[in-house]
């Protein structure tokens, strides 16, 4: 439905008032995700309410509104609306997804009542609805590609070319009005590389963290490639092209390797799949190696002036032993995950309450060394879960990892046929893979978006039996 075809349903008289209503309410909703996606890399705050617990680092104890939660609100509260405007029955997805996510929203305000900080708890239980409430509103709204491929990759674009530059320069460069951290590699507390002596600053755009930014960046990739794959989308697919070479080489710039593994993860599988279909092999083969060869063609500078970094990062040369940072990281990850699983073994039933992990941790394990690391989540989504909402939770969480690989091994034929589809799927890996090794999908403003994105989208698509034996099938489509 394009913007001609919305003024034309409004000024139509012989439509009903609530058919004009829902055709506003649906495009009111369309636009509000789109900046939703947009906004989510940003984690400017509005609002803070400080709760301060020292040592813990004060993202993990305050209270904050940040730009994205206006349009998550206006997402959530549009999309539930428009339905019974409309009149159609109201979806609740697949059952898959709906029941396990119930069980989620209700254990986490359940959780508020042995939390170590009820009010803590009782603030991400409410995000945690709101998030349950963008997932009804993906799975009730129609959604045409464009909707969340053009704003991921716009967003893309700026946060990659800020990144590159933020590379370049090893510093800032004076977007702090835009939410820009204040860069300098010789601080401590920033995210760095270091080899011999020297301090190298990784990229961060306009997020709280590299690791973010890669895996915004992931996350948003294999949308944009899917929908560059799609033919149905014409030759303003090829633009796709663009945002798509940029956001790798962004993503090489953060040195992140859950990200990164991730894509290449999500983005082989994606490829693999839809090569397999042979009525459009030959084009998608055309279009894959033109991807390809653009995206090693930028990344032949970055790769060879930044060899020792890489090397680094795979653990050549035994970094992982040798070099500072890397020993320290690892071995900071290493007692994160000690520190999350003798928290969960004193609260195996019930946990420390829903986003109280770093201050379970505070409080009720003396053996952290704290320090010498500081108190965090510990970087697997399904252990902090556990850890927080009870071995119930976890169970609910691991369900919610393999349900999705089952239904996409049961809808093969749909991933081979339809590049947007095999995007979607391809989305829900990445979140997949990186709460594999980084908590950010269970814990920030940002992951949270993505994740519970990936899961509405998911469900929208692959609830539809057409999936698997549809081959011209135009997914989830404007009405």
């Amino acid at each position: 439905m394009t913007y001609a075809d919305l003024t034309e349903v409004s000024l139509n008289h012989t439509l009903t008032p609530r058919a004009r209503a829902a055709a506003l309410m649906t495009r009111a909703t369309q636009l509000a995700f789109a900046a939703l996606l947009f906004t989510s890399p940003w984690m400017l705050q509005w609002l803070d309410v400080q709760r301060r617990v020292e040592p813990v680092f004060a993202g993990y104890t305050d209270f904050f509104v940040y730009p994205s939660d206006l349009f998550l609100g206006l997402t959530v509260g549009l999309g539930l609306l428009r339905p019974f405007v409309e009149g159609p029955r109201f979806k609740r997805g697949p059952w898959y997804f709906f029941f396990p996510l119930v069980a989620l929203v209700a254990l986490g305000l359940a959780s508020t009542l042995v939390s170590v900080d009820p009010a803590l708890t009782l603030y991400h239980s409410v995000r945690l609805l709101f998030f349950f409430g963008l997932y009804l509103a993906l799975v009730n709204t129609p959604l045409r590609a464009e909707w969340v491929a053009v704003p991921l990759a716009l967003a893309v674009l700026i946060q990659s070319s800020v990144a590159i530059l933020q590379f370049a320069k090893q510093a800032s460069i004076g977007l702090q009005a835009l939410g820009e951290l204040s860069l300098n590699p010789a601080e401590t507390g920033l995210g760095i590389l270091r080899y011999d002596d020297v301090r190298i600053l990784r990229a961060y755009g306009l997020t709280d963290h590299p690791n973010l930014l890669g895996g915004f960046i992931a996350f948003a990739l294999v949308y944009i490639l899917g929908y560059y794959l799609h033919p149905a989308h014409g030759r303003a697919r090829y633009l796709f092209l663009a945002p798509l070479a940029l956001g790798i080489v962004a993503l090489f710039f953060t040195f992140s390797r859950s990200a990164e593994l991730a894509f290449g993860i999500a983005a082989a599988l994606m490829v693999l799949a839809l090569l397999r279909d042979q009525a459009t092999r030959r084009l998608r083969t055309r279009d894959v190696g033109i991807a390809v060869a653009l995206c090693a063609l930028l990344l032949i500078l970055p790769v060879v002036g930044n060899q020792r970094l890489l090397a680094q990062r795979v653990g050549l040369a035994n970094a992982f032993v040798e070099n500072f940072n890397e020993a320290r990281s690892l071995g900071e990850r290493d007692e994160l995950m000690e520190s999350a699983n003798r928290i969960f073994y004193q609260r195996q039933l019930l946990g420390v309450g829903n986003g109280a992990l770093a201050l379970g941790m505070f409080y009720l394990d003396n053996e952290f060394p704290r320090d010498q690391y500081f108190i965090q989540p510990a970087h697997l989504v399904v252990l902090d879960v556990a850890a927080e909402f009870g071995i119930l939770g976890g169970f609910v969480w691991f369900w919610l990892m393999l349900a999705p690989l089952a239904v996409m091994w049961q809808k093969r034929a749909g991933l081979m046929s339809n590049a947007w589809c095999a995007a979607i799927a391809a989305a829900v890996v990445v979140t997949l893979v990186v709460g594999l090794f980084d908590y950010y999908t269970w814990f920030w403003q940002s992951g949270r978006i993505w994740q519970w994105s990936a899961w509405g989208l998911f469900a929208a698509v692959f609830a539809n039996p057409a999936v698997s034996t549809n081959n011209a099938i135009e997914l989830h489509r404007d009405e």
